[in-house]
This record gives C-alpha cells, structure tokens and sequence, in this order.
C-alpha cells in the first residue's frame, strides 16, 4: 500500500523555557532532536493551569494531549487534578444500555478495537488569548491535529493486554483531525474548565481485514485521572456519601456528576451530563453517555504489553516536577495504576462520524491561600518531562502490533498486508 505524502509542519518559534511569571502564554520547547512540545500557562488568583501537547517539525507529529490544574481549596488542601485520554475504544453496544460493558474477571465485554493515533500530517497550535465575556476573563486555546493516520487494533483473547496493550491490527484508518480546545475561566471560588473535542470522520482504509466495519458501532474515550491532595483525597458519584475507587470496585456504572473531596471541602466536580453533536448533515444532537469504570473493565496487562511497561509512565514524570507545579511533594502517589477514577465518555450513535463534545469540569478554590510556607520555584522542566512521557508513548502505539504487520516509516514510505482474522 502507498500511502499519501506526509506534510511537514512549519518551524514554530521556540523557546528555550516556560516563562512563570506571566499570567498566561503559549509557545514551543523543544524536547528531543525531533520533537518539541506546544504548551499554554495560566496563572490567575492562585490558580496554575498547564497544557502540553507533542508534536514535530521534522516527522509526523504523534497526538497526545495533557491538562491539569493545581489550587488551594477551602480546607486550607493543595491539590492537584489532571485528566488525559489513554484510549480510544470502538464498541458494539449490543445491551443497548450506551456504556462499554466489560468485565475482563467473567471474560466479557462489548468492546472490538482501539483506534492508536500514530501520527499526524499537520499540527495548528492555537495560541491562549484572554477575552472578556459578561465581565469575566476567559482563556482560550487549542491545538488541532490534521489527517491523522490510525490503526484500528483488534480486541484478541490471549494477549497479554489486548488490545490496550498488544494486539494485531484489523485496519488503517484516517482521521480527518483530532482538536482539543479549552476555556478557562475563573468566577467566584470556581474555575471552570471546558474541554471541547472535535473528532472528524473515521475512514478505514486498506489494508484491511475481511468484516472489519465501524457501522453501527460505537465511541468511547478512556480516561484516567491523576489527582493528589496535600490531605488525600476521595471520590463520590452522583451525590453518594460512599467513596468509589476504580481499582477496589468490582462494576462500573453510568453516573452524570462525579466529585474529587479532600476532608472540609468539595474540590473538584466532573460535570457528566450533557449533549455531544453527530457531525452529519445536518448536525445532530444526541445525549453523552459516561461511566466510572472499575479496573477489570481493563484486560490484565492494560498498557502494560511487551515493551510498555517500562516505558508508560507519565505519572513518573508528572510526579517528580510536583513540587514545581504544585507545591506537593514528588513522594505523592500520582500514579495511572493506582487512579481512583477511570471514567469512559461515550457516544453510543458514532459508525465513524466525527463527533464534537464539551465536557466540563470544575475546581473549587480559594484566591492567593498559599499552604506552603515558602514558595515554590516554578520548574520549567515539567515540560521536558511530561513531553519527553508523551514521546515514549507516541512511540509505542507503533510497537503494538506484532513485528511483521508494523509499519517503521511513514505511510509514503510502507507496503503492508494485514494478517489473516
């Protein structure tokens, strides 16, 4: 198969650190020879929000996406609260219920493939802006990646973490673009983030397994949370005074709020009922579903496949530069194993159609309470960190198909054959 050439995205203007100091800004660090990561910074009221993506100007850029914010609460709690997509799951919702159901104990579950993002063929970054609306101060910004070439992986009884973690490929795909963009804004004692995604269409594209079809299936984008609070912290789901836990609880379930409390004080609010929009012709609005996934909704060995295991560890990373971002010590446990929420948003009427959705989330804060008794030196290498995790990663979705069926170049350059199913 030959694919279509590749586009190299234009040099970006670099710059060698993130300044701290400002209120808000964007721009680029490189990281490694070929790749840099795009960042925006918020400071506002005591409130430090950052956003990284990866992306190149010498290959095709990987897509990854990484948020989170840190604050004081009004129990006097540091925390910090960060979200990032690990998955994105193709299902066939036979029950009808809108959820993935899957129980990887009693070996069943609705879910077929996972779409790895290998790269893309453009990167438009979309620098932060401040806005005034109502007489409240937004924060606007985003990155889109274009024609982002996939492989749909095959869900595989017997591999050790399929197909999260290994597995054999059904298709290729292309992906018209893959945009997250944000608004962020503070009023009160709350900050409100919006996350919009905008998924193009889905095209699979040979080669391609004999049956393989995304009619009538199913989306879902797995999420793991990385919180950690100077005081620890719990989970309740839909006004439950129960803790829930995603590692101890042995279902998942729909919910339509979820809540992070640390002791005195609600923290963070996951608002989970909305709409997402079916980008046909004309756009349909259709209800977004999610669920608080329970650990065995994962197959054993989860992005922990051959060669993963050492290699997929943000939270490292994340957790050694704490002190900077947060002022929480690196010892804190910020770890996706260990995560108390894993959380699936999922739209159930998909069949390969773009899709938009703007999930929202909500920190409770106070203004300027500092907990720590000497501030903390703003280290500039999170960014190095984080994107340096977001290259491993990057790097492995092309190592999940088995040796003979990956490609090692870029599609221009590849003759592949899918395997029989």
């Amino acid at each position: 198969m030959v694919g279509p050439t590749l586009v190299r995205t234009p040099l970006l203007a670099q710059s060698s650190s993130v300044d701290f100091a400002k209120e808000y800004s964007s721009g680029d660090v490189q990281v490694l020879p070929y790749s840099q990561v795009w960042y925006t910074w918020i400071s506002i009221n005591g409130t430090h929000t950052i956003f990284l993506a990866l992306h190149s100007t010498q290959y095709p850029s990987p897509v990854s996406a990484f948020v989170g914010e840190s604050y004081n609460t009004s129990s006097g709690s540091r925390v910090f609260v960060a979200n990032a997509i690990m998955a994105i799951e193709v299902y066939n919702d036979t029950d009808g219920n809108g959820i993935l159901d899957a129980n990887y104990a009693t070996a069943q579950t609705e879910l077929l493939y996972t779409i790895v993002m290998n790269a893309s063929q453009t990167f438009q970054p979309t620098p932060v802006s401040k806005t005034s609306v109502n007489g409240v101060s937004h924060y606007r910004w985003g990155v889109t990646y274009g024609s982002v070439q996939a492989i749909l992986v095959k869900y595989s009884a017997g591999i050790v973490g399929s197909p999260y973690g290994g597995g054999l490929p059904g298709s290729y795909a292309d992906i018209d673009h893959f945009t997250f963009s944000y608004d962020y804004s503070v009023v009160g004692n709350a900050t409100f983030l919006k996350t919009s995604y905008e998924i193009g269409n889905v095209t699979l594209v040979p080669p391609t397994a004999p049956n393989v079809t995304l009619k009538g299936l199913s989306l879902s984008l797995l999420h793991f949370t990385f919180a950690v609070s100077s005081t620890g912290y719990a989970v309740r789901l839909n006004g439950s005074s129960t803790d829930f836990d995603s590692q101890t609880s042995q279902t998942s379930s729909g919910i339509n709020v979820a809540q992070i409390t640390v002791p005195g004080s609600l923290a963070y609010e996951f608002r989970f009922n909305d709409n997402y929009t079916l980008l046909t012709n004309p756009p349909v609005s259709l209800r977004a579903v999610y669920e608080a996934a329970a650990v065995n909704s994962l197959p054993s060995g989860a992005f922990q496949g051959q060669g993963a295991l050492d290699l997929i560890r943000v939270q490292d990373y994340v957790r050694a530069a704490l002190p900077s971002i947060a002022g929480l010590p690196s010892s804190s446990d910020l770890n996706y194993t260990t995560s108390k929420l894993i959380y699936r948003i999922s739209y159930p009427t998909w069949g390969g159609i773009g899709i938009k959705h703007d999930p929202t989330y909500v920190g409770y804060y106070v203004p300027n309470l500092l907990t720590i008794s000497t501030p903390v030196p703003w280290d500039p290498m999170i960014i190095v960190y984080l994107a340096v995790a977001l290259a491993v990663i990057a790097a492995i979705v092309v190592l999940i198909v088995i040796k003979g069926t990956r490609r090692t170049g870029t599609p221009s350059q590849n003759n592949a054959a899918l395997p029989p199913p």
